[in-house]
């Protein structure tokens, strides 16, 4: 069988194209789950992935919003209202900054994308 220079050039940009499929996601979300110590960090979830966005983050008396400061492939900056956390994205190790205290705690990440 014999293909002709046009359907040569149309099955390598067919193959491109599919395999560049990764990148075009309907959504994907992050989710934390923590294990509260002094700070009582319960989870952070994470819906839109991109600097500006809005996280939500569970502390035992209160869930608020916190703004995602910085995105990165192996990190999460997120702060709000005098707290900022730095969430590892591979190992789910978070620390928390609030005020004078600082502690670290670890949780486990659970990605989904679609």
């Amino acid at each position: 069988m014999k293909l002709s220079p046009t359907s040569l050039i149309c099955l390598m940009v067919a193959v491109c194209v599919f395999t560049a499929c990764d990148d075009l996601t309907r959504f994907s979300y992050e989710n934390y789950s923590c294990q509260p110590r002094q700070t009582a960090l319960y989870e952070i979830s994470v819906g839109k992935l991109r600097q500006g966005a809005m996280a939500n983050v569970q502390f035992a008396s209160k869930l608020v919003q916190a703004e995602i400061t910085l995105l990165t492939k192996d990190e999460i900056i997120m702060e709000t209202d005098g707290v900022r956390l730095i969430a590892n994205r591979q190992t789910g190790s978070t620390k928390i900054f609030i005020g004078n205290t600082y502690e670290k705690v670890s949780c486990v990440v659970d990605k989904f994308k679609m």
